[in-house]
């Protein structure tokens, strides 16, 4: 009897225990992280009935169990981590999104407005109104500046106190899961499988809302503690242990406990904190830099146009925004990691090329236990500068536009530092004019044909390139104000060479220092008469051997028909070193002159090489006529062309006089040698006049292909007849004399090359003496060949035609440097010569548009898989009311049969005992 009833006080021990578990779902129904449990049921041991078998016992409760998937919670905290770190990122960046494309916040409606005074102003240069608009835009434009950073800057400040916020809770959280690790360990009854189910779902919400605030991934270790890692494997919660989440003030993320912290900045990814700091470093750092990057363009250009003109009162410009290299600006371009004490290094970094410049931060480390370095730029992670410290300071680096120059300090191994060119350009913009009157519009240099011209040729009004060298040093030309330093005179010598020369004494132009002689002008083109290259150089064909060099004599004597004397020019090696101004790399190029080689053949092969231009003339002057007899075999030949008529084995009547009119004579060889169609295609040309100094006649013969100039004379006897030629660079005169029929006196003179090189290219001559470029070591072997500005000739001049070039004394209606200030708006000056300043901010604000929309759609996408996903869970582990109630009922009937067994028990007892 007892059997019986010890089945049924079972069955109603399991019945309660069901009972319970059904209540318990209900009751924490919306309980939120609950786990519905369910009784996990075995049966009894069965007890033997003698030869009748066994009988069953009964059933027992074994365990309460959570009805749970943990894949499916995994991927819930993986759901949750990516909406949450969407959600943050796409709110913020919403924000910068508003403040770019909106017309009264943005930067758009501001360039224009300038840009737009601007033009105003250029129309009208001389009016004061005008030009006090363009002073308040500028300034104007300066607080738009201003403005954006600081938003900007405000965003981030609120970013940084939520991150420190959000750390609070990451910490609590942390620490709640490290205290129920503890807890359920303790309540666990170890090999039962009975675990504290309710700490159990308090351990996994709280693992949840901890994913809503970082990216976790949480690894059982043994059967009842859970550890949790960031991203990237740094422990934040270990057993019963958590470390603590810290934000700086720039911030940076830091974990650990006490001093030992480590910076995880970099391993974030997901949650709320995540979506923080990718916001913080990639778009709002983007837009911080960008917008400085363009500030500094602005300013930049700006400043450079204002310095190429004159204001108002005829002095040159001032800068208009403050300099984007003002001392006080390219200290504060960097921040130091967390390097070894003394705290001493000090650093510049200016802006050495806008149009160069990124929006990048760069890495910059020097190596463990090395003096090598290596600069990254952070955008794309390309390395744009390694090498190393020489330990001797100043040492500067160029890259990416940018000079860093570190200045001094205990700079050693494993040394970071961040280096921030255009971080905060925006919050430093100001404008520094506040005179309408120093509004820069003229340009310093005016141009003017001379009224006496015969050609058709037209010369541009100039414009000023930049008034500094290569160094930043004041170019000559601008060295003294009032004027242009020299004025120039453009003389053309043929319909196709000109000489540009010193017209400081308009009455006596002179060569300049080195000469620019013998210039090419194709007509109908145009054609720009001064290099624009800031590191252009000019050598100068001024060697010991060029034209008639001492101790060059005629050859006497000489058949008619014989090869000209050779030049006597010598083989040297010509060592062009060439190095590339973006990369720094060199390369060393090497040209062999052939003996006697002629000018312009020298010429033609040094101007295929790259960066190089080559231009050669050859010059003689024939002086000291003096002819007894004129009488055949009297002839002059130049380059194998004869130059004296005859008729019938006699002069021709055509041929005055050398004798009775030395002056008609002489025009009549030049007037010979213009009309010849052979010495023509040549290059020839001649000019009959007196030496200026002595009054002499003379001959000037130019060669303006630099082929050699081959003089022979044919007369009678010696003392009768001769002439001298010289190559009008002070070498002496050779002097060809009359040696008989049929015999020549004959000398050849050389000609010269000058060469213009563009930026970083030199040369070296060996013999360093060049006996064609002159002394190759000497400092002033190749001075710059950049003047600053520049004017432009086209047309059809003619012989004799002049051009002048000199300071603009009355500027006040010019409005050159104006215009160019209003065509800034659209120059690509940015991107390297891609992007104006409109495209750089438009490119910005598209971008965060763009951004913005992305990371809209891709937050709404990661709800709705969370959704999903919360779903899947819910179905899972969640609390379903009609099925917990169907299971009271079915409950509530298996407690209410295991009761009447009881009583059938009962009554069979007191039967049985009625019985006796």
């Amino acid at each position: 009897m007892s059997g019986i009833l010890n089945t049924a006080i079972s069955g109603l021990r399991v019945s309660q225990a069901a009972l319970r578990t059904a209540g318990h779902n209900i009751s924490n129904a919306n309980t939120e992280g609950y786990t519905r449990q369910r009784t996990e049921d075995v049966a009894r041991p069965e007890q033997r009935l003698g030869s009748a078998g066994y009988a069953g016992s009964g059933a027992s409760t074994q365990s309460i169990a959570r009805i749970t998937d943990q894949f499916v919670l995994q991927q819930l905290r993986t759901d949750t981590t990516n909406f949450n770190s969407l959600d943050k990122y796409s709110g913020n960046l919403q924000k910068i999104d508003r403040l770019f494309a909106d017309e009264t916040t943005g930067l758009a409606g501001g360039l224009k407005s300038f840009f737009a005074s601007v033009q105003n102003a250029a129309d009208d240069p001389s009016s004061s109104p005008a030009r006090q608009l363009v002073v308040t835009e500028a300034e104007s434009l300066s607080n738009r500046f201003n403005t954006l950073y600081d938003r900007l800057a405000d965003i981030e400040r609120n970013v940084i106190r939520e991150m420190d916020s959000l750390t609070v809770q990451i910490n609590d959280y942390a620490q709640n899961i490290a205290d129920l690790n503890q807890a359920i360990a303790e309540k666990a009854l170890p090999g039962t499988g009975n675990d504290p189910n309710d700490l159990l779902d308090q351990r996994d919400e709280a693992l949840r809302k901890l994913s809503e605030l970082v990216g976790i991934t949480a690894v059982q270790q043994g059967p009842n503690t859970v550890n949790v890692f960031l991203g990237q494997g740094q422990a934040l919660v270990v057993g019963t242990s958590a470390n603590q989440f810290e934000v700086s003030n720039a911030g940076e993320v830091t974990v650990g406990k006490g001093q030992r912290r480590f910076d995880v900045t970099d391993q974030l990814s997901g949650g709320q904190l995540g979506g923080l700091v990718d916001f913080q470093h990639g778009v709002l750092q983007t837009a911080k830099n960008e917008l400085g990057r363009v500030s500094m363009a602005v300013a930049e250009s700006f400043n450079q146009q204002q310095l190429q003109g004159l204001d108002l009162d005829g002095d040159y410009g001032q800068r208009l925004f403050r300099d984007i290299n003002d001392p006080e600006l390219i200290g504060d371009r960097f921040v130091s990691g967390n390097n070894a004490a003394p705290d001493d290094r000090r650093m510049s970094i200016e802006i050495t090329d806008i149009s160069q410049l990124s929006a990048s931060d760069y890495d910059f480390k020097i190596l463990d236990n090395t003096n090598n370095y290596v600069i990254t730029r952070q955008s794309d992670n390309e390395i744009v500068s390694q090498g190393s410290l020489t330990g001797s300071y100043p040492q500067s680096f160029e890259f990416d536009g940018l000079k860093v120059t570190l200045e001094g300090g205990s700079f050693q191994g494993n040394d970071t530092f961040i280096l921030q060119p255009t971080k905060g350009a925006a919050r430093f913009m100001e404008t520094r004019l506040s005179r309408p009157e120093d509004l820069a519009f003229a340009s310093p240099v005016r141009t003017n044909a001379d009224t006496a011209n015969a050609g058709t040729g037209t010369i541009s009004q100039g414009e000023v390139l930049s008034k500094v060298d290569a160094n930043g040093e004041i170019l000559p030309a601008f060295a003294t104000d009032g004027q242009l330093s020299p004025p120039l005179l453009v003389r053309f010598t043929s319909e196709t060479t000109y000489d540009i020369l010193d017209n400081s004494d308009p009455a006596n132009p002179k060569h300049l220092e080195p000469p620019v002689r013998e210039q090419r002008f194709v007509p109908g083109q145009d054609n720009a008469l001064f290099g624009e290259d800031l590191g252009q150089t000019r050598v100068t064909g001024d060697g010991a051997r060029l034209g008639l060099p001492d101790g060059r004599t005629a050859q006497v004597g000489i058949p008619a028909g014989d090869p000209a004397q050779p030049n006597g020019y010598p083989v040297e090696q010509l060592r062009f070193r060439v190095t590339d101004p973006q990369t720094g790399n060199t390369s060393t190029r090497t040209v062999v002159t052939q003996p006697n080689m002629s000018a312009g053949l020298l010429a033609d092969e040094l101007s295929r090489m790259p960066g190089v231009s080559a231009n050669a003339f050859t010059s003689a002057t024939l002086t000291d006529f003096r002819f007894d007899d004129t009488s055949a075999p009297f002839q002059i030949t130049l380059n194998g062309e004869e130059l004296l008529e005859y008729n019938g084995g006699a002069l021709s009547g055509a041929v005055p006089d050398p004798q009775t009119d030395p002056v008609a004579f002489q025009d009549y060889l030049a007037q010979r040698i213009e009309e010849n169609d052979n010495l023509q295609a040549l290059g020839f040309r001649a000019e009959a006049a007196a030496n200026p100094v002595t009054g002499e006649l003379e001959l000037r013969v130019v060669n303006s292909s630099g082929v050699d100039i081959d003089v022979r004379l044919e007369a009678s006897a010696a003392g009768q007849n001769h002439l001298s030629v010289n190559d009008s660079t002070g070498n002496p005169d050779v002097r060809l004399t009359g040696t008989g029929a049929g015999q020549q006196s004959q000398v050849t003179v050389g000609g010269r090359v000058d060469l213009v090189m563009g930026e970083g290219i030199e040369l070296q001559t060996a013999p360093s003496d060049s006996q064609l470029f002159g002394d190759s070591d000497a400092e002033d072997f190749a001075p710059s060949a950049f003047l600053g500005y520049q004017a432009v000739i086209k047309g059809q001049p003619k012989a004799g035609d002049s051009f002048t070039l000199d300071f603009n004394d009355d500027a006040t209606n010019d409005n050159r440097n104006a215009l160019a200030m209003a065509s800034l708006e659209t120059a690509k000056i940015l991107g390297d010569g891609k992007l104006g300043l409109s495209d750089a901010y438009g490119q910005l604000v598209e971008k965060v548009g763009t951004e913005s929309a992305s990371a809209k759609s891709n937050r709404q996408a990661a709800e709705s898989l969370m959704q999903q996903t919360q779903t899947l869970r819910d179905s899972i582990s969640g609390v379903n009311l009609d099925e917990e109630a169907a299971n009271l009922i079915k409950y509530e009937q298996v407690y209410n049969a295991n009761s009447r067994v009881i009583s059938v028990a009962r009554d069979l007892f007191d039967t049985l005992l009625n019985s006796i």
